[in-house]
């Protein structure tokens, strides 16, 4: 008797084992970029997609451990590859930034910038420092603990729609609260470049369109990329772009990709750029103007008009 009520509860822990195992492997692949049957060259995918029915996956737990909390900010450490991780917060109007956002230096995992004609890539250079908890959110600056190696196609129109679809949301009534979360996809093993983000955001005050779980790849239409290093090359040519940073005489300089024109840091100019046409970039000078960008006047001298 006791043997067979042993059997018994065997196989109904055996039974539990197996659907849990079923479930986590179902929650894990929808949340990858890159799950087993997908191609994962990139450029033929969506670059953005709606995941587990547009609902984000917080649990009850997570629920109340927000609400009994309050505002909150946590990042993740970075792995043992240098790599960012999940970040989340419970963000409101309140503590939205009022000031301006520094210049960043860190370079994540996979950063190797490289410059292409501005018809294949917007602005000419491929990757950007793209926060996980967006800067009109959390306030965060150069905190290595919350950037990542993104392409621009990734920032500018897969990240950046969201996280304003999130701030204006919290900027239309002051007791807004938003849970968001930011998930970075590195795949399996030792990628140094992320396949991509999952992001998560849920007003706990209303029932809204702030409501949203999305998967953005990291991606840019036209360029190979290679997520073991971040290096990359034109589509259908193994031929790797020039790294600026590399050559003699380069500098850091700020570029106002709708203008053309490029900036030293302090200058007074890049505090009033719009964030989406700021770009940092480490270049020669001659580098620069040999590609049609104009040195502005007032900070490093030149014929050129102001900013």
């Amino acid at each position: 008797m006791k043997r067979h009520i042993l059997m018994t509860m065997m196989m109904l822990l055996l039974l539990l084992l197996t659907v849990s195992c079923d479930l986590l492997s179902s929650w894990f692949g929808d949340i990858a970029g890159n799950p087993p049957d997908s191609d994962l060259s990139g450029n033929t995918q969506d670059l953005c997609e709606i995941r587990n029915n547009d609902v984000p996956y917080y649990n009850k737990s997570e629920y109340d451990y927000a609400e009994g909390k309050g505002y909150f900010i946590e990042l993740s450490p970075l792995d043992e590859y240098g790599r960012v991780g999940m970040c989340w917060g419970l963000f409101d109007k309140d503590h939205m930034p009022d000031y301006e956002r520094d210049n960043l230096d860190t370079n994540p995992t996979g950063w190797h910038q490289n410059y292409y004609d501005p018809s294949i890539v917007h602005g000419g250079w491929l990757y950007s420092r793209a926060h996980l908890l967006a800067f009109q959110l959390s306030g965060l600056q150069d905190n290595p603990l919350n950037l990542m190696t993104g392409t621009r196609d990734f920032n500018n129109e897969g990240m950046l729609p969201y996280e304003n679809i999130t701030a204006d949301h919290i900027k239309e009534e002051d007791t807004h609260r938003i849970l968001y979360r930011v998930t970075p996809d590195f795949g399996d093993g030792g990628n140094l470049l992320a396949y991509g983000v999952l992001i998560e955001s849920d007003c706990l005050d209303c029932d809204d369109d702030a409501d949203f779980c999305v998967y953005v790849h990291n991606i840019q239409t036209g360029i190979t990329l290679d997520y073991t290093t971040g290096r990359n090359w034109l589509e259908d040519a193994n031929i790797e772009a020039e790294d600026p940073s590399a050559l003699p005489g380069a500098e850091e300089f700020i570029i106002n990709t709708s203008n053309r024109r490029f900036h030293i840091p302090t200058c007074r100019y890049v505090q009033n750029m719009n964030e989406e046409n700021k770009l940092e970039i480490t270049a020669p000078k001659d580098w620069m103007t040999s590609r049609g960008y104009d040195p502005c006047s007032a900070c490093i001298g030149d014929e050129s008009s102001s900013q």
